[in-house]
């Protein structure tokens, strides 16, 4: 029997859903009459947001949070005036009701993490409701709303359930939990694998069938021998004649063994002929029925993870709406009028995927807003309407989703992109020469790149675009962009409408298998030591022209340590060469290829999440576990290494280079006993007193082979060790500098700081151990 308690739970879990569909109907209903308030079918518009906000209120007092049904109710509030005639809809009185929206899904998220509900944040958001329906009631002239303006809106309350539509018959849908599908698709994945598995025993067993061609090649050779003897064995047998009166019984006796023996032989050879055929009949036929069997079960199996699949698919036009809202505000912060059409085709894709492009949307919808769209009297100047336009519009092809985020502004700034390129000194003049305009345009995704001179509260930070970049790629997909000056300039990009699936190569590096995703590969080439170049410090090789840094796979993920890229005897090797292009393409050298395999994606279970360089897993058909490997963290982290790949393995002349390590203590003795002992370990070691110390030094470094480590103490004068780790993090030539914290401060909060802040190892000096500090360091550089 359920007690009070479950039926309870089972009420705010129905809540949590219902309120997020209030909220959204909510914000698109409100934001379409801010735009256009005249809109004919107003009255009807008003008398659905007077419902959602009942129907929310009356949700929130059954699942027992009385902060959100206060909050509902005074958004009811203000819209009973809006039934009765008594304000305008403006920007500024829609203002706090959608930031009150926004608190009410804060305060869902504090509710299901069991967190207090926080008054404080209820109270202030009720107050500044009813602040703006007093100044409303004191200020607002009564008005009258498209349509029929002697017509009188009933004020009642209506029953919560209207706000549902009428439906006739029998209910032919029906709510489930996405942990629901998410373990319905798992066992799905599962059951591919095992039909993988399957195909691979079909295989095998078919192989085996083949066998007995051997055996049929070589009996037909001896088939005639043995029934030609089976038929004249009399005639065969050997006639002996002696002179003696007395026959020798012993040489009769021997002929005919050996004569029996030989019939023998025929006859086993001739019943092991007719056994061969049969295992071969029954071997071709359990084939063919397991083929059959497999085929079935294959077809069954994709239909129902097609099924699946489908059910996880949610309308694009669900992210499009709260994409209007951000629209909207960056318009109003910018203080640049801009019309943003949506058209979402009817496309569908998988939750994963709207998920992540929600965050790519809402960068490039920025960026569109605030960097490409001209300010009104330029616009003016230019012949073009005064309010901006931005369209963002999706069509699906296949499995693939398809959006463009275009606006009529400025376009990119050509000549700004090339001199940022010089003054950061991502490329130099000679690399700009060979440059087309598409590569141009793609150094605006590199990381910290802008062609503002200062940042604003909206964009020119250079993360934006770099963010939305990232997410494409780690969807396997491509974002591109084409820009005409004075003209506009459009984002095009695409992605899979689900993450489920996905075609990967299989590579070996030492004994383990890995998979890349074939869309993340450019090119697979053959690399010999005659193909390699240094180049600042870098190991490289010549792809279509241009240098891309060469590394081995197995340094990048940590599978080997001073891994050479051509030991003794090998000439030639393999290389994978991934990225997004220009300036973010590597080479990654293999130790061999297993081929081509359809794989069956398993998202990573919690504590798994963060491994470095692996998004997600698959199994194989034997049985075996691949980790699929998140290439942007590949290109990333092999992009930041400054060590130069090791070509050979051996040799007098094969040259080493000695690694850098910077240590920063304001302790003297400390400095000191740091430095003997890495010195004696083969580190070069500089020193520095404090943060600001050290940044000078790495700086100086850079011009000069650059740095392989820092160790850092914390308390330290001028800049102390989080601060100077925060802005290594932050820099561009720095963020992937590894980083060591050795400090006295041992408390639970400083830890999690020296991780918030992006530390690779925190060593407490109480604990100092001269062999735990070597062993951190070996295995970071």
């Amino acid at each position: 029997m359920e007690t009070d308690d479950d039926i309870l739970a089972q009420v705010f879990a129905a809540f949590c859903e219902e309120q997020a569909e209030h909220r959204a109907a909510i914000a698109s209903l409100l934001l379409e009459l801010e735009q256009h308030p005249d809109h004919p079918d107003a009255r009807e518009m008003i008398d659905r947001l007077f419902r959602a906000a009942h129907s929310l209120k009356g949700s929130a007092r059954a699942a027992g949070l009385p902060g959100i049904e206060q909050i509902a109710h005074a958004i009811e509030d203000m819209f009973a005036l809006l039934r009765q005639q008594q304000m305008h809809v403006t920007s500024a009185w829609c203002d706090p009701i959608y930031a009150a929206l926004d608190v009410i899904g804060s305060l869902v998220d504090q509710a299901i993490a069991r967190q207090p509900s926080d008054d404080a944040l209820v109270d202030e958001t009720v107050r500044r409701l009813r602040a703006n329906l007093t100044q409303t009631l004191d200020h607002t002239p009564p008005t009258t709303l498209a349509g029929d303006a002697s017509h009188h809106l009933n004020a009642a309350a209506p029953a919560s359930g209207s706000a549902l539509p009428p439906t006739g018959g029998e209910m032919s849908t029906i709510r489930l939990a996405i942990e629901t599908l998410d373990t319905l698709l798992s066992d799905v994945g599962e059951l591919m694998t095992g039909v993988m598995r399957i195909r691979e025993q079909v295989r095998r067993i078919q192989d085996l069938s083949r066998l007995s061609v051997r055996w049929r090649r070589l009996w037909s050779q001896v088939r005639p021998l043995v029934a030609h003897y089976q038929a004249n064995g009399d005639a065969l047998r050997p006639v002996v004649r002696h002179l003696e009166t007395t026959p020798v019984f012993d040489e009769q006796q021997s002929g005919l063994r050996h004569e029996r023996d030989l019939q023998a032989l025929a006859g086993a050879l001739s019943q092991a002929a007719m056994l061969i055929d049969d295992l071969e009949g029954r071997l071709t036929a359990y084939a063919r029925d397991l083929a059959a069997d497999q085929s079935m079960l294959s077809t069954v199996t994709d239909r129902l993870h097609t099924q699946i699949r489908r059910t996880r698919m949610i309308p694009l036009r669900t992210i499009f709406q709260p994409l209007r809202l951000v629209a909207r505000d960056v318009s109003r912060s910018a203080g640049k009028p801009v019309d943003v059409m949506f058209d979402d085709g009817g496309a569908e894709a998988d939750r994963q995927v709207l998920d992540a492009l929600r965050e790519v949307l809402t960068h490039l919808l920025r960026n569109a807003i605030d960097h490409g769209i001209e300010d009104a009297p330029i616009r003016q100047q230019r012949g073009k309407p005064e309010r901006g336009q931005v369209r963002v519009t999706a069509a699906v092809e296949g499995d693939w989703l398809t959006i463009e985020v275009a606006d009529d502004g400025n376009g990119l700034d050509d000549d700004a992109i090339r001199r940022r390129a010089l003054e950061s000194g991502v490329l130099t003049v000679t690399d700009l020469e060979r440059f087309s305009p598409a590569d141009i345009h793609s150094l605006i995704f590199l990381p910290g790149f802008s062609t503002r001179s200062a940042a604003n509260h909206l964009s020119g930070r250079g993360v934006g675009l770099d963010i939305a970049h990232s997410h494409v790629e780690r969807m396997q997909g491509r974002i591109q962009v084409q820009s005409m000056p004075g003209v506009g300039c459009r984002f095009v990009l695409s992605v899979p409408v689900s993450l489920t699936s996905a075609h990967g190569l299989l590579v070996k590096l030492e004994q383990q298998v890995y998979a890349v995703p074939l869309e993340s590969i450019h090119h697979i080439v053959s690399v010999s030591p005659s193909d390699v170049h240094r180049l600042e410090g870098r190991t490289v090789v010549l792809i279509d022209g241009r240098p891309v840094a060469l590394v081995h796979l197995a340094d990048v993920v940590g599978a080997g340590e001073g891994r050479y890229l051509f030991p003794d005897g090998v000439t030639r090797r393999h290389a994978l060469v991934l990225g997004g292009g220009g300036e973010r393409m590597i080479a990654c050298v293999i130790d061999g290829i297993e081929g081509e395999q359809e794989l069956v994606v398993h998202r990573l279970p919690f504590p798994l999440k963060r491994v470095q360089f692996v998004a997600t897993a698959a199994i194989l058909p034997n049985g075996t576990v691949a980790p699929i490997l998140d290439t942007v963290d590949l290109v990333r982290a092999a992009l930041g290494v400054r060590r130069a790949a090791d070509v050979a393995v051996s040799g007098a002349d094969a040259q080493h280079r000695t690694p850098q390590i910077v240590v920063v203590d304001d302790s003297l003795t400390t400095r000191m006993l740091e430095k003997n002992i890495l010195e004696a370990a083969g580190y070069q070691v500089h020193l520095a007193t404090d943060g600001m110390e050290a940044l000078d030094v790495l700086h100086r470094l850079a011009a000069n082979g650059g740095c392989d480590l820092v160790i850092s103490d914390i308390d330290m004068p001028r800049l102390n060790g989080f601060e100077l780790t925060e802005k290594l993090r932050v820099s561009e030539r720095f963020k992937h500098l590894p980083i060591v914290l050795v400090t006295s401060l041992d408390a639970p909060e400083h830890r999690e700081r020296g991780v918030a802040v992006g530390a690779d190892a925190y060593i407490v000096k109480r604990a100092f151990d001269q062999q735990t500090l070597l062993e951190t360091i070996a295995r970071l550089i």
